[in-house]
């Protein structure tokens, strides 16, 4: 080797040897959800992008777009086109794109039938964060056929609030509901109301208006929407339920895997946090918000043994109907199979976050539980 060409490999291997000495660049990444500004979606998407940057020691820079990069109608296919990095993806808005994971959204008023109370909410986003992970390969494929990968999800329990006051079987005759969801749309019929479809941000002119006589919603949303301006009644424990189809932080694969294995490391421990936070943060919140509701003067009521008694049995019946439904319309595989075990894993949960007390704890749950278990160098590969 000539004296030139001894130069040029010294000179490449010591440029190697710095680049790979060298820390990694800081990523910049786009995180879009439908959340209002100001909502308590959009202060746990604020304070995970903080939390994020923290573990990451700054390598890892989140931008929060609420509402203004990509609405939930859009963010599926904003996501899955790299219009965002990664964005909150409601899977009951695409069930055709996402049908394994919005059957188990509408299991929800399990919450019902436990009597979770109010932890429903923060047991459902470590269990579905844990099922979709380790135990539904067709979910994991599904949101790669969409060019994304999933991370966790968040909850929350939801009341039905009205303007009028709703207690018996009798009192539902002729109700005219917002439904958010399918099993509820079937729950509604099964007492004889009447489902309204109404956007979430016209929800107030539908109660104060009367074109909804009631609404399912988290009591967060008395503050959030004001409601606490409109409603007049809230009934608690019936139908029960909440959200359960919340891909918290769903991350465009390309995105992904651009990252580095330590970089997903704390991608996927920053989203235990953001949906931990979101979750925690709804639980106090709607604790907060029936308490201003009680000062206000509405009431807060417990349905007649009927409507109760009833609702109990719907949600089991229903189980079998969700999972023949799915096997039906989208051609799904072991349905049954697929709903006993969410229902186990759901189970568990809600004795895993009994004692938890805050968000930090709700966190290290979600970690340890679920997240810690996805090998970072297959996942979305």
């Amino acid at each position: 080797m000539n004296i030139a060409r001894k130069f040029t490999a010294a000179a490449a291997a010591a440029a190697t040897a710095a680049l790979l000495a060298a820390p990694a660049a800081a990523t910049d990444l786009r995180f879009a959800t439908g959340f209002a500004p100001n909502s308590t979606g959009e202060k746990g998407a604020l304070a995970w992008a903080d939390h994020a940057r923290d573990i990451s020691g700054g390598d890892l820079n989140i931008q929060v777009f609420a509402q203004s990069l990509l609405k939930f109608t859009e963010m599926s296919g904003g996501v899955r086109d790299g219009i965002a990095d990664m964005g909150m993806v409601l899977f009951p808005y695409f069930p055709a794109e996402y049908p394994n994971s919005t059957m188990i959204s509408e299991l929800t008023m399990l919450f019902a039938s436990m009597n979770t109370g109010d932890r429903g909410g923060i047991a459902w986003a470590g269990a579905l964060t844990e099922y979709i992970t380790q135990h539904c390969p067709a979910c994991v494929e599904e949101m790669k056929a969409q060019n994304q990968i999933y991370t966790s999800s968040s909850s929350t329990e939801y009341l039905l609030m009205c303007t009028k006051e709703v207690k018996s079987l009798a009192d539902m005759q002729g109700i005219r509901l917002r439904a958010p969801g399918a099993q509820w749309t079937r729950w509604a019929q099964s007492v004889g109301a009447t489902t309204v479809s109404i956007p979430q941000p016209e929800i107030f002119e539908g109660l104060t208006q009367g074109i909804l006589d009631c609404s399912l919603q988290g009591a967060a949303e008395l503050v959030d929407l004001s409601l606490i301006d409109a409603v007049k009644y809230i009934v608690r424990d019936v139908p029960g339920g909440g959200f359960g189809g919340t891909g918290q932080v769903n991350v465009n694969i390309d995105t992904w895997q651009a990252l580095t294995p330590e970089q997903r490391t704390d991608l996927l421990k920053s989203a235990a946090y953001h949906g931990a936070v979101v979750s925690w943060n709804y639980h106090v919140n709607n604790k907060a918000a029936l308490e201003k509701a009680a000062e206000k003067g509405i009431g807060i009521i417990d349905p007649a043994d009927d409507l109760r008694s009833h609702t109990v049995a719907f949600i089991e019946n229903d189980l079998a109907n969700i999972a023949r439904n799915y096997q039906e319309k989208y051609g799904l595989k072991d349905t049954e199979q697929a709903v006993a075990t969410f229902k186990s894993i759901f189970e568990r949960w809600t004795g895993l976050v009994a004692d938890v007390q805050s968000a930090e704890e709700l966190t290290d749950l979600y970690w340890n539980e679920a997240l810690s278990k996805v090998d970072v160098n297959a996942y979305g590969f």
